[in-house]
């Protein structure tokens, strides 16, 4: 005898004599409105939901099944990356670093994240409806907070949005059009008085021994970056949510030609050049966000008080981000140029070409392990300094000269190889006149 049989037989009861429950029928939003639903444990919020974005086409946030699964081999093969790339940081995951991770690796507010992607990629391009169903289980107040703040900031346009919540705290910073209760039957309730964390933001100073508490975040690595000038922390409610670093600019930068006076040039600065360039200008070291808190807009208000703090007409940034992310955009630069390619990468293109390795597939071990075998061999010691070089800095500083390079290490040539599709942009902020 089933269990279920047991139980009907002892209270009576018939196996099959059960209803269908009865969703809750609930308001369509509009356009690039985001309708809430709070109600009790057991009320039929998720029943409600579903029904509604079936009857309208809408797609709920996927589960996460396969916690080994990297995070980009969850997006479909047919989306162009860039795009793929776009709508993560647009989710609030513009981190070089979880891209390259599992799914299991990532944090509870960082998977929900992922779940919203995911979907936004998997929406319809006519009527697209988003459904998240207690987008913030399980998660802390702040992180819960902040995604809600997302998922305002992702409503517009055509995409109409229904969320529901256990958490009343987050209301505020949905900032629905409407909110309705399921308790029995489905009432309006009050609209709670719209906030913004951006409202919480405090900028503080800092210094460079602040920036080991923010370094294993950044996508190269907690290597710190060259001679500090400047640092500025943010903090949210008591927390560190976010730090920038600003320095003295490279030496020798053949894209200041575009768009700095002569006198700065890499042509011009001999003698008393050097100290005219850490004069007038400074570069935008790092700047990195705790990854609950991304999406607020911390990093664009850090580098703006940095640059309204900083006593020069110039600040340059070399930035990969840039080109999938506006921030810098926000904050007052300009994308001027993409950096020529290093001549380090140049050698080894030609290099690889004399031995039809091709470099364009050296991410894979095959090709890589044949390049590898190949550099021991006499004729390929300068080209093993020139990558040594490229292994410390994926940047066209104009230095050139393999002086003093040391002969690469297997670390080295794999940092190397790793960086050598990397083609960063090159971006100036002036001051206004």
């Amino acid at each position: 005898m089933s269990h279920l049989a047991y139980a009907c037989r002892v209270f009576g009861m018939a196996m099959h004599d059960l209803a269908p429950p009865v969703a809750a029928a609930l308001p369509l939003p509009g356009e690039g409105r985001l309708l809430a639903v709070i109600g009790p444990s057991g009320a039929g919020k998720t029943l409600a939901l579903k029904t509604l974005a079936a009857r309208h086409g809408g797609l709920c946030l996927p589960a996460l099944t396969d916690m080994d699964a990297p995070v980009l081999s969850l997006f479909s093969p047919d989306l162009p990356s860039e795009f793929v790339l776009r709508t993560l940081v647009r989710a609030g995951l513009a981190d070089g670093r979880l891209w390259r991770m599992k799914v299991g690796q990532m944090s509870g507010g960082e998977q929900q994240r992922l779940r919203i992607a995911l979907a936004l990629c998997s929406l319809p391009v006519r009527d697209p409806l988003l459904v998240a169903d207690e987008f913030d289980a399980h998660l802390d107040e702040l992180t819960a907070c902040a995604l809600a703040q997302t998922l305002r900031r992702l409503c517009r346009g055509p995409l109409r949005m229904l969320v529901s919540t256990h958490n009343l705290a987050t209301l505020a910073f949905l900032a629905p059009e409407r909110v309705v209760q399921i308790n029995g039957a489905v009432t309006d309730v009050a609209l709670p008085q719209p906030r913004s964390l951006a409202d919480e933001i405090e900028i503080v100073p800092g210094t460079a021994r602040d920036w080991q508490r923010f370094a294993h975040w950044h996508y190269l690595g907690a290597g710190r970056p060259g001679p500090v000038c400047a640092v500025w922390r943010a903090r949210v409610r008591g927390h560190d949510a976010g730090i920038v670093m600003f320095g003295y600019p490279h030496l020798l930068l053949s894209a200041r030609k575009h768009a700095l006076p002569a006198r700065l040039h890499v042509s011009a600065l001999r003698g008393e050049g050097p100290a005219a360039l850490n004069r007038e200008v400074r570069l935008l070291q790092r700047v990195v966000v705790d990854p609950r808190l991304r999406g607020l807009g911390i990093a664009t208000r850090l580098i703006a008080h940095g640059l309204r703090e900083l006593d020069v007409p110039y600040v340059e940034c070399i930035a990969q981000m840039g080109a999938f992310s506006d921030f810098l955009l926000h904050a007052g630069f300009e994308r001027v140029c993409t950096l020529e390619v290093p001549h380090a990468a140049q050698l080894l293109q030609r290099f690889c070409e004399r031995r039809d390795i091709p470099t364009h597939r050296l991410h894979e071990p095959v090709f890589r392990e044949a390049l590898l075998a190949k550099l021991p061999a006499p004729d390929s010691r300068a080209l093993q300094r020139h990558l040594d070089h490229l292994a410390r800095s994926r940047v066209n500083t104009g230095h050139g000269s393999s002086r003093g390079a040391r002969s690469a290490s297997q670390q080295a040539l794999n940092a190397a190889l790793a960086r050598l599709g990397a083609q960063p942009d090159y971006y100036l902020w002036k001051r206004p006149a």
